[in-house]
């Protein structure tokens, strides 16, 4: 998941992002189809009381995707990254008031303080010289956006496979074909085709290589699968490794620094989901 930050800014130096999206989802939902429909034909269906929740799901593939790519336009991978550890938080939110999870004083306190957290970071890149604050505070928005809709789409997913009795690999195909065709329409009318929206093709190969194999084909249907098994909100403390890996990543490919600010705000959110931790494993959300 780390790599789609580190690699995924570098593609948008020579992809344009709606291009970007559609080829990576569509190609991915093609080949997760493909391998339902030769592997399990029988599966292979969508039932009418599946369509509504597919269809939010799709829109939720879009904004998770394409609002992080362009986010990373104007923002260090690793920041972005952080950002996104949030998930737990959000995630909360949506097991609150979809599936009636417990959400007491010590949650709502973590969140805050999670939240308080991300300010050292954000106001250190604003401070930065020759930034453009419209532009990175928007960046900074497009992110939460696209993390929301991250757990969305897990939420979306786990109510269409456990409740609705989906097949897990028609519900995770065809979002990801369905959310990377409306970007494939959306960069038809607004980005340039000369005759396709890359200016550099040899030199963003091997990274939408990288991020059609490791996240397109691995981390999100992996995300989607672990979603069956345990608490979304457990699934997204997963994320907080991210920002390290992708801190390490962008070091050792492309030379981007992580400073004091990204490590403050670092250990405030671990130490708030520590407490939410303490929080869920009291529930006994954990064990279960």
């Amino acid at each position: 998941m780390a790599g789609v930050y580190t690699f995924g800014k570098q593609a948008t130096l020579y992809t344009a992002p709606f291009f970007l999206t559609a080829i990576r989802m569509t190609g991915g939902g093609i080949c997760i189809l493909g391998y339902q429909y030769f592997s399990d034909a029988k599966k292979f269906f969508i039932k009418k009381s599946f369509i509504p929740y597919l269809t939010a799901y799709i829109i939720g593939v879009f904004f998770m995707d394409n609002f992080r790519l362009q986010a990373l336009r104007f923002i260090p991978s690793s920041n972005a990254a952080l950002i996104a550890t949030t998930a737990p938080f959000i995630a909360a939110f949506f097991s609150w008031w979809w599936f009636k999870e417990k959400f007491g004083m010590k949650k709502i306190g973590a969140l805050v303080f999670g939240v308080l957290g991300m300010f050292p970071l954000l106001l250190s890149h604003l401070k930065a010289p020759q930034v453009d604050i419209t532009s990175v505070l928007i960046s900074y928005a497009a992110v939460i956006v696209s993390t929301t809709s991250f757990v969305l789409c897990g939420v979306l997913s786990k109510e269409l496979i456990q409740n609705k009795k989906a097949p897990f690999l028609m519900v995770v195909g065809t979002a990801m074909t369905g959310g990377g065709l409306i970007a494939l329409v959306l960069s038809g009318l607004f980005e340039t085709w000369s005759p396709i929206p890359i200016t550099d093709v040899c030199a963003v190969t091997p990274v939408l290589s990288y991020l059609f194999v490791t996240h397109s084909l691995m981390a999100y249907p992996l995300y989607n699968f672990l979603v069956q098994k345990y608490p979304i909100t457990l699934v997204a403390f997963g994320q907080l490794s991210v920002p390290l890996f992708t801190g390490v990543l962008s070091l050792f490919f492309f030379g981007e620094s992580l400073e004091l600010p990204f490590f403050v705000s670092l250990a405030a959110l671990s130490l708030s989901f520590w407490l939410f931790y303490q929080e869920e494993d009291r529930a006994g959300l954990i064990r279960q």
